[in-house]
């Protein structure tokens, strides 16, 4: 049998002593509340840092002056960084023609808003080369060059859609020409062997919508007619289809490049009337 050293049983008493010794216990209950507000401070900071919890609504600057927006801006406690500039000559130049986030959306605080400002004058662009492009890849060419699409003319030629030259306020225009961006653009495209095409459904679909879908079923937008619903250009941007002439007809086709009416409304009722009255009439031609 091992008998214990004096000295080594004096010192494990004296170890087991110091930890249940107040002396030990104050430094612990220290040190464990030094360590407790270390993180509660490192927590506050981050959630400080990234404004956890916190949100604010983007406001509505659309056309409003660049100076204005930047005051409402910074006392929304955001930010902001101007994007992109075009010109349109029904504005003011530095006017907010389009912003992103869009107005209501939530967001934190210093978040950064990218805004769209009016230019001073049009920005000249160099025109590409369309002929001989199909018309879809005209189209993804003038759209990505800034330009709006305009008539749509058709013109005798072996090929259906095939692009016979652009025009530009009326006369014929070529690559490499200096024009305004946003500059709106007609196409003669050839006739082909097409015997025609459908009109798009378009009930439903607010303006822009509609007329990017007529334009690419290879035909033009008409007249365009709000009823009493509309009070202003919001709502104009708002209004949806509820008729069309020539109706959607699966059955039968028009001539590429005819024009398209339009009729569009707010009015939530009148919408689902239109619609109910179109699945009548395709249960009608299906049956």
């Amino acid at each position: 049998m091992t008998i214990a050293n004096p000295k080594e049983k004096q010192t494990r008493m004296k170890s087991t002593n110091f930890f249940k010794s107040r002396f030990f216990l104050i430094q612990l209950g220290i040190a464990l509340l030094i360590t407790i507000t270390i993180v509660w401070i490192t927590l506050s900071g981050l959630k400080w840092y990234t404004h956890h919890g916190e949100k604010l609504t983007v406001p509505n600057l659309y056309g409003t002056s660049l100076e204005d927006s930047a005051k409402t801006i910074d006392e929304e406690n955001l930010r902001f960084t101007v994007y992109d500039s075009i010109y349109n000559p029904k504005y003011e130049p530095g006017t907010v023609l389009d912003q992103r986030p869009v107005a209501g959306a939530i967001v934190k605080r210093n978040r950064n808003l990218f805004l769209t400002v009016n230019a001073h004058k049009p920005e000249q662009v160099r025109f590409p080369n369309l002929v001989d492009n199909s018309f879809r890849q005209a189209y993804e060419l003038l759209i990505t060059n800034g330009f709006k699409i305009g008539r749509l003319k058709y013109e005798k030629s072996q090929f259906f859609n095939l692009v016979l030259y652009p025009k530009y306020k009326g006369d014929s225009i070529g690559a490499g020409s200096m024009i305004d961006k946003g500059a709106t653009i007609d196409l003669v495209l050839g006739r082909g062997n097409t015997f025609g095409v459908l009109a798009p459904n378009l009930m439903g679909k607010i303006n822009s919508q509609a007329k990017e879908k007529i334009i690419m079923s290879n035909l033009n937008v008409g007249k365009i007619q709000f009823d009493e619903t509309i009070k202003n250009q919001i709502d104009s941007m708002q209004a949806k289809v509820f008729k069309q002439y020539p109706a959607y007809n699966e059955n039968r086709k028009i001539r590429p490049g005819n024009n398209i009416d339009l009729w569009l409304t707010k009015d939530t009722l009148k919408l689902q009337q239109a619609d109910s009255l179109l699945q009548q009439r395709l249960g009608k031609l299906l049956y």
